[in-house]
């Protein structure tokens, strides 16, 4: 694929604009779009009412701009104008094809070791930490983290029909998911990719507690979805980030396997660790944890967050 400047758009001498690239103006069929529409609509409303260095374009419109690349799809864009010389944003959907492979290929390395990076985005801290240890010395750009902003809400907590949602993604154990269903008769299984946002809604609100069977994720809009709803979630650090731990759910160290499947003492003390820690979430207390992730996840706050660092770069690049 062939890139080139568009046509110039001279700015004026004030500071520099930013682009955000790939307007998103209905919820999509995946979390980072669901996500990245939920922000631009905030961030419309305030270009409206006058926030006047911010643009949203399908494109970069201006050399003189500061594009911020977020989606995989201009993952070749954001290295051709890395190699222009040019200050770039990116994230938080840039990175990584597969966290436990870094650097997997040339356009990931040339993201992570772009010189003229001037900001990068993520969901979590785990991510930012793996961002740091990965990138070349020539991307010193600050690593900023904030969640995407959910809407629309789910409702508040209905009364349980379920005593556990089992959301199952990309953290599948030999016989886990099996183990638990026996375990929870009254359960409900959501598997990634194959549910409308609605169905997931509905089902969290009418949850004691989920078992989140994800290890590999940096910023899932499923599990905010499921905490907003009031639904305390068990779940490990690199799949459940948003877990506030001891307040709306726990983490436990891995998902292990089930029992049929337990090979060895390791096995069986997750094993019993991610039981013990789901019969802990039962027990809490529902409107609470849909009231504290609330606050975690209000959309003022996170865009508020989210400008800050954006004001300085348009005034350093002016």
């Amino acid at each position: 694929r062939k890139f080139e400047f568009a046509p110039h758009v001279n700015h004026g001498d004030g500071p520099k604009r930013i682009e955000l690239i790939g307007p998103v103006n209905a919820p999509g069929g995946d979390g980072p779009s669901n996500g990245m529409y939920a922000l631009q609509k905030e961030l419309r409303r305030r270009i409206a009412e006058g926030l006047d260095w911010l643009t949203i374009k399908p494109l970069p419109a201006s050399r003189d701009a500061i594009p911020w690349f977020w989606n995989w799809h201009d993952r070749s864009y954001a290295c051709w104008w890395n190699s222009q010389g040019l200050p770039f944003i990116q994230g938080p959907n840039m990175l990584f094809t597969n966290s436990r492979s870094p650097r997997i290929d040339a356009e990931e390395c040339a993201l992570l070791d772009a010189k003229h990076c001037v900001a990068m985005f993520c969901h979590s801290e785990w991510y930012r930490d793996l961002i740091a240890a990965n990138r070349g010395p020539e991307n010193q750009s600050p690593i900023y983290m904030w969640p995407y902003p959910i809407d629309p809400l789910p409702g508040p907590p209905l009364p349980a029909e379920y005593d556990l949602l089992i959301y199952a993604k990309n953290g599948h154990r030999p016989g886990l998911l099996e183990h638990l269903a026996e375990l929870y008769p009254r359960h409900i299984q959501i598997h990634y990719g194959q549910y409308r946002r609605d169905q997931l809604y509905e089902a969290a609100r009418r949850s004691r507690a989920c078992a989140y069977l994800a290890d590999d994720d940096h910023g899932p809009l499923a599990l905010a979805e499921i905490l907003l709803a009031g639904c305390p979630v068990v779940g490990v650090r690199t799949g459940a980030p948003f877990i506030e731990h001891g307040v709306t759910g726990y983490f436990v160290e891995r998902l292990p396997p089930g029992a049929l499947c337990v090979e060895c003492r390791d096995h069986f003390t997750a094993l019993e660790a991610f039981v013990k820690a789901i019969k802990q979430a039962v027990t809490a207390n529902r409107l609470s944890v849909q009231a504290k992730t609330s606050k975690k996840f209000e959309t003022t706050d996170i865009v508020d967050r989210l400008l800050r660092p954006f004001a300085s770069l348009s005034d350093d690049f002016g």
